[in-house]
């Protein structure tokens, strides 16, 4: 399942780098990919991160570098409440400081940033500028995105997402836009039953061909896929709702609760209750 390849246009745009932020009522599914670099800092709301083969939650203060071309998404479910999910992106090219020898160690940081780096702890002074970055003039903006950068190289306590032995192969448009019907449609009927045959036939496609593209590609099976994504889906309801269990589970798409608390059981190593607790 390959995503859509984003055109930025820094050189359309005079700019070095490109800065915005987001605020919307919830994030729609848009499996995507581009040459810059992102930075992407959650302001406010909560819901789950696609980089790579990653799939895991993501709240508040939540701080991920992208490498250039590492397919990536934001999904959340619309809670009915307006502007409920922040976010402030930063996208720059890997040679946006190459004229500096000083900044010879980022490249590091940017290798490293191939597979995803989630930034578990930044300290205030990285959380500050980031918050503070909007109100800037463009040329501080540009210092400032070099003191970012720095203080992510040295900071220590992250995770990398993406695993070692995911690779992403860049898609002709056919392809990418076929991709980009498949994937919002899985993620945007997660409640849906969704199963190999039917998925196959959306992409016109045999079943046993369709596995095999879908692992290669994402890095899971389907059915891995699925139920990772329905997981994700039922914590966030697990944590900012009253539902009772049963109705996650049948919300999140699951047939049967026995399967909705075994599979949660065995993604998350507790029983759906005690994660609630």
């Amino acid at each position: 399942m390959k995503p859509v390849v984003e055109k930025i246009g820094l050189q359309k745009s005079k700019s070095s780098f490109n800065f915005f932020k987001l605020e919307v009522n919830h994030f729609k599914p848009y499996w995507h990919y581009h040459p810059e670099l992102e930075l992407t800092f959650i302001t406010k709301g909560r819901g789950t991160r696609f980089v790579g083969n990653s799939i895991l939650p993501f709240a508040e203060n939540d701080l991920v570098l992208l490498g250039a071309n590492l397919p990536h998404n934001y999904t959340s479910f619309n809670q009915g409440e307006e502007h409920s999910q922040e976010a402030i992106v930063i996208q720059f090219p890997a040679d946006i400081f190459s004229a500096y020898k000083e900044c010879a160690l980022l490249h590091v940081l940017y290798k490293e940033a191939e597979r995803g780096i989630h930034f578990l702890n930044p300290d205030k002074k990285t959380l500050q500028l980031l918050h503070d970055f909007e109100t800037m003039f463009k040329a501080e903006q540009l210092s400032v995105l070099l003191q970012l950068l720095h203080r992510l190289h040295i900071d220590a306590n992250r995770k990398y997402l993406s695993s070692v032995s995911f690779h992403h192969q860049i898609a002709n448009a056919n392809t990418q836009n076929k991709v980009k019907s498949i994937t919002c449609y899985i993620l945007e009927n997660l409640d849906k039953k969704l199963t190999v045959k039917k998925m196959a036939e959306r992409a016109n496609m045999v079943e046993q061909s369709f596995c095999r593209w879908f692992k290669k590609t994402v890095g899971h099976s389907f059915v891995t896929f699925l139920n990772l994504s329905r997981i994700e889906q039922a914590c966030i309801y697990l944590s900012t709702t009253d539902k009772y269990i049963q109705a996650i589970a049948f919300d999140c798409g699951f047939e049967s609760v026995s399967h909705f608390n075994r599979t949660f059981k065995k993604l998350k190593g507790k029983s759906p209750r005690e994660f609630r607790a």
